[in-house]
């Protein structure tokens, strides 16, 4: 069961880390903007922006994509070298980490009046049943019968 937990978690660590990867290529190489600002203004509203705004827009798409690309290199690596080895701290620490990016996630689509409310639904259920599968075969007793 940790191992299916383990897969299930780095299955939604992927999910962030591929797309948040994608934006930072975009807007560094390919002169896009984050996808959060077409979530709450159209073509031609962001046309009308500054070069000023748009940059300021940018950067903290940069720093706020680079935060996740960072955080689910680290998850991966806990999962892969402290869960799996039945470290118990590190299902805590996943859990509280994991648990603080979602709520990030569900504020910022607050801010922009919930345009993707089903992201935060779906990365949601993901989670709680990787964690569900992870503590199952984590807390479960050993087969010498002692307890993690």
């Amino acid at each position: 069961m940790l191992k299916t937990g383990s897969i299930i978690i780095t299955i939604w660590s992927s999910l962030n880390f591929l797309p948040a990867l994608y934006v930072v290529i975009g807007i560094l190489f390919l002169g896009k903007h984050p996808p959060g600002l077409y979530a709450i203004l159209n073509e031609e509203n962001i046309k009308s922006l500054s070069p000023e705004i748009l940059a300021t827009v940018d950067s903290i798409g940069l720093f706020a994509n680079l935060s996740v690309v960072a955080l689910n290199l680290l998850i991966l690596i806990a999962i892969w070298k402290g869960l799996n080895q039945r470290i118990l701290w590190v299902f805590w620490a996943l859990l509280a980490a994991i648990a603080f990016a979602i709520l990030a996630g569900v504020a910022a689509d607050y801010a922009v009046g919930y345009a993707f409310p089903e992201v935060n639904i779906v990365s949601t259920l993901i989670l709680v049943t990787g964690f569900i599968f992870s503590a199952i075969g984590l807390f479960r007793p050993l087969p010498d019968g002692s307890v993690p």
